[in-house]
């Protein structure tokens, strides 16, 4: 029997060319195995289209041109972790998860539509790389002051959005697609439009168009019709999980960045402790991650993508990686800060930082186990130790130097690690899915 990983257990056979998944590619193994899920309701798409998409998607990697389009988010990254560093308040916390979550949404559309047509159509490629000036304008604006420069960051907004209506309008073209042209209209060009029109609304009411964009595009999404059959059932899991695997590299690789740099600026020796425990517990929780990449993780994926789960696909992919992305900034920024002074305490406010980023990473993994069926009693024995003892080693060293709040914390993962793999070790198989 394979053992699960610390919230979901998944059992499949390895594959019959005996290849096992890359580490990145299998990054969920959340990925939807624990029983058979519940099929959705909706049409199939017509037969034109579902001829071109077989029951077993093609297997494809990531293109070269999105790692080129990464590159912006690298700096997206570390634009937010700036932001976080220079003033650790909850006032700066909340405008940094609302302004980051449109970046991380266009990344996702991006990514799904580049799966869908990527391949099959080469100009895909080149809006992707042409959609970079979007991203790169929003970063500009946070980085600027987002009460100076809103203007700029629903430009950018706009921009992505009308690229994507092309994606989406040339295999409709060329009859690759049945998507009503009116969801794509909708969910593209209106809400481009939308966008654009809050540069002339004053604030707030302008952040209030932003989320009326976004919130739409998301219902559009949540709408069960010929949309998610096509986008769901033509998929590759194989790309939707390297990509997304390499996004999380991106933002632990800030973290590292952030503990070798904090030290070159400040060579003491208790900068080298900090920076020395702040990668320890960088490893633990990227060795938490990407283990959940077993060699199944993929097949899970496809045995939900055949039931028709869409619901337990698009939460997967497109909603709880956010989470974590957020929990691993937040990490990032306060091994910045504790390097910077490793022998003074760290501030209260960057503590629950801290401890905050990691039980959001501890809560999304449980989210996830949930989603997918698991117990809810076997998913708290990590859980509550998951909050509980980085939040002890955090909040309660008030008075300790940040390299010994760096060490607790440290130490507080590797025992989770420890915990992580007795559950492993005796784990049951988890109960069908209910999705």
């Amino acid at each position: 029997m394979i053992p699960p990983n610390q919230f979901v257990a998944v059992a499949a056979p390895v594959p019959p060319n005996g290849r096992r998944p890359s580490l990145v590619k299998a990054v969920f193994s959340a990925g939807l195995m624990p029983g058979t899920p519940r099929a959705q309701d909706g049409p199939m798409v017509s037969a034109s289209v579902s001829s071109q998409a077989s029951v077993h998607p093609t297997r494809r990697a990531a293109d070269w041109y999105e790692l080129f389009f990464d590159l912006v988010f690298v700096v997206v990254v570390a634009v937010a972790v700036t932001l976080i560093e220079h003033s650790p308040t909850l006032g700066t916390v909340v405008v940094f998860v609302l302004l980051l979550f449109p970046l991380w949404w266009a990344w996702v559309n991006l990514m799904v539509t580049n799966n869908l047509f990527g391949r099959r159509f080469s100009l895909i490629g080149m809006l992707v790389v042409a959609a970079m000036p979007g991203p790169a304008a929003m970063a500009v604006a946070i980085a600027g002051g987002i009460e100076s420069f809103a203007w700029l960051y629903a430009v950018g907004a706009a921009w992505i959005r009308l690229l994507l209506l092309v994606m989406w309008l040339v295999p409709r073209k060329k009859a690759a697609s049945s998507i009503s042209p009116w969801r794509t209209v909708a969910y593209n060009l209106v809400t481009a439009a939308i966008w654009l029109v809050s540069i002339a609304v004053p604030a707030p009411y302008n952040y209030l168009l932003w989320a009326v964009a976004v919130l739409g595009e998301m219902a559009l999404l949540a709408l069960r019709s010929r949309f998610s059959s096509e986008v769901y059932d033509r998929a590759s899991i194989s790309h939707s999980l390297e990509r997304i695997g390499l996004f999380i590299v991106i933002v632990i690789g800030e973290a590292v960045y952030l503990s070798v740099t904090g030290l070159a600026e400040h060579p003491t020796v208790e900068g080298g402790a900090a920076a020395l425990f702040g990668f320890v517990a960088c490893a633990m929780l990227a060795r938490a991650f990407f283990r959940w990449g077993i060699p199944s993780a993929e097949a899970g994926l496809e045995v939900a993508q055949k039931a028709r789960s869409y619901g337990a696909l698009r939460d997967v992919v497109m909603y709880l990686p956010f989470l974590l992305i957020i929990g691993l900034t937040f990490v990032a920024a306060a091994i910045g800060l504790s390097v910077e002074d490793a022998a003074e305490p760290l501030p209260l406010a960057v503590r629950v930082l801290l401890a905050t980023g990691v039980g959001v990473i501890y809560l999304t993994n449980a989210a996830i186990g949930l989603r997918l069926g698991r117990s809810p009693s076997r998913i708290a024995i990590l859980l509550i130790p998951g909050i509980l003892l980085p939040a002890l080693a955090s909040l309660a060293s008030g008075g300790l130097a940040a390299w010994v709040t760096m060490l607790l914390v440290a130490g507080s993962l590797i025992v989770l690690d420890v915990v992580s793999l007795w559950l492993e070790r005796t784990a049951a198989p988890p109960p069908p899915q209910r999705d």
